[in-house]
């Protein structure tokens, strides 16, 4: 996998206002439940568009209903939109939200939430986020889920959404709403296994 490039996307340092600030429900199109599901496409910057930049970002609930789905405005030149995988072409993001809009609206909705993802730390890099890891549940890393779909190795998220939910997905180019539904739609089915074995936030704070 190419490098996420960080270049041009640090948050400004004033940021008074933003800590407790509630997610406005102008900004939003369905309810923020206690867990959200969080996928990203990406486009390639760089001299050989190995690098990546964030080009759209879809939360899901719950129920899988569209909390945010943006097409984010390029921060960079793009060397290559990968459209084959990432579905993105140029006139999605030529008139995109601002990339520090979105990422703050990101860090509010997720923010003190259960986040449900596949392969979620390359999404919060090229989103340049950090979340607890005792609220993470990455579905490429629980190896239960590993084990019931009959994955070796690191599953795809394709191949788990195959074998769990009979879901053909990302068939052609990536869709973040899709991906981040699948991914929530397996977690819920291994919830309960799941959360008995999560280590509790207080249990990682006795240890700092």
């Amino acid at each position: 996998m190419g490098k996420l490039s960080l270049k041009k996307s640090k948050p400004s340092t004033k940021r008074v206002g933003y800590k407790n600030r509630p997610v406005s429900l102008d900004a939003v199109s369905a309810e923020v439940t206690d867990r959200v599901a969080l996928d990203c496409e990406m486009v390639g910057i760089g001299l050989d568009g190995k690098e990546h930049m964030l080009a759209r970002v879809s939360i899901v609930n719950e129920q899988g209903a569209v909390i945010i789905d943006h097409y984010v405005k390029p921060q960079e030149t793009v060397i290559d939109y990968r459209t084959d995988i990432s579905g993105i072409r140029p006139e999605h993001i030529a008139n995109g939200v601002e990339f520090n809009t979105v990422r703050e609206l990101v860090r509010q909705i997720i923010h003190g939430k259960i986040l449900v993802g596949h392969a979620l730390k390359n999404d919060l890099l090229v989103l340049n986020l950090r979340h607890p890891k005792y609220n993470i549940r990455d579905t490429s890393r629980f190896r239960p889920i590993a084990k019931k779909a009959g994955s070796f190795g690191t599953p795809s998220l394709k191949s788990i959404a195959f074998a769990l939910l009979g879901e053909d997905i990302q068939d052609g180019s990536h869709d973040s709403v899709e991906d981040a539904r699948a991914a929530m739609k397996i977690y819920l089915l291994f919830q309960k296994e799941w959360e008995k074995n999560a280590i509790p936030a207080w249990a990682l704070e006795a240890h700092l």
